[in-house]
């Protein structure tokens, strides 16, 4: 009874000190208890650590076998489609492949260039400042200088190239070409087309005394032969290559280069001068007038 009364006459701020003292005091305890149980749980993990450290020392010096301890956790082996398979490779292999297709198609495009391009067995260069001339009767040229050759480059077939050069640079600028001189040039440079049809305005360019060969030695029984060209006009080679609009100009004529070293060499120009030739000389033997047949008639 005397504890009862003494208890109530404790004021409520006594007993409210009392309550947080004992929150305070249950609450380090817990703290306490908290600490202890995490220290313990590093303990437990730091041995854990220096027992899998032995352990691992143990299997890498053959010690033992196997770690009931340490266990090699494998990846989980994943299992995909076919069509899973195919987008993954490509996906993966993407710029490889754009380049070997790259590749496989300029090597295709080249191949079959090579295989249906046809290759001249023989070239003639066009030099004169008249594109219409070339435009009708460039490609009927081709067709008349293909009966006098074989087919050289055994590929089949049998084909003569015109090609046809401005020979002056103020019509060349007028008509749309550029760079005529130097292609020009560029051609008496290499050995890959020695007939020449052209005309007297474009001696300038061609220089025949010092490029073209002296006909007169081989063909000087011809009317038309003067030194290093065969006369064209009043011949039946404008009407046999389908020029009918006017007669021929006079100073249009037809030559062929004499060998001599070139970019490429002058066996290489020998070989084509070699197959030119004749051409030549059964063009002119077909078109030329004998001497004396001129002077009978």
């Amino acid at each position: 009874m005397a504890k009862n009364k003494k208890e109530k006459g404790k004021s409520v701020m006594e007993i409210a000190r009392e309550m947080e003292a004992q929150q305070q005091k249950l609450a380090e305890e817990q703290r306490e208890l908290a600490r202890q149980k995490e220290a313990e749980q590093r303990r437990n993990y730091e041995e854990q650590l220096r027992q899998e450290r032995l352990e691992l020392m143990r299997l890498k010096q053959g010690v033992i076998e196997e770690s009931e301890t340490i266990h090699e956790e494998k990846p989980e082996e994943k299992h995909y489609t076919i069509g899973q398979k195919i987008g993954n490779f490509f996906y993966h292999n993407k710029w490889w492949m754009g380049i070997a297709a790259f590749f496989v198609f300029v090597v295709g495009f080249l191949t079959y260039s090579q295989l249906t391009q046809v290759h001249p067995d023989m070239i003639v260069l066009l030099v004169a400042d008249d594109d219409y001339f070339y435009a009708v009767c460039g490609e009927q040229i081709e067709h008349l200088f293909e009966q006098y050759i074989e087919d050289e480059n055994e590929d089949g077939k049998v084909k003569v190239t015109v090609y046809y050069i401005p020979s002056s640079d103020a019509k060349a600028q007028t008509d749309g070409f550029t760079g005529n001189a130097q292609k020009l040039y560029t051609e008496f440079q290499i050995g890959e087309a020695v007939l020449v049809i052209s005309d007297d305005e474009a001696d300038k360019r061609i220089v025949p005394e010092d490029t073209l060969y002296d006909l007169e030695a081989d063909f000087g029984q011809y009317q038309e032969t003067e030194q290093m060209r065969f006369r064209l006009a009043g011949t039946d080679f404008a009407k046999d290559v389908g020029w009918t609009d006017e007669p021929l100009d006079d100073d249009f004529y037809i030559g062929i280069r004499s060998v001599r070293k070139t970019m490429d060499s002058e066996e290489k120009m020998q070989e084509v001068f070699d197959i030119s030739y004749p051409a030549l000389k059964a063009f002119i033997q077909d078109y030329g007038t004998p001497e004396e047949e001129g002077e009978d008639g």
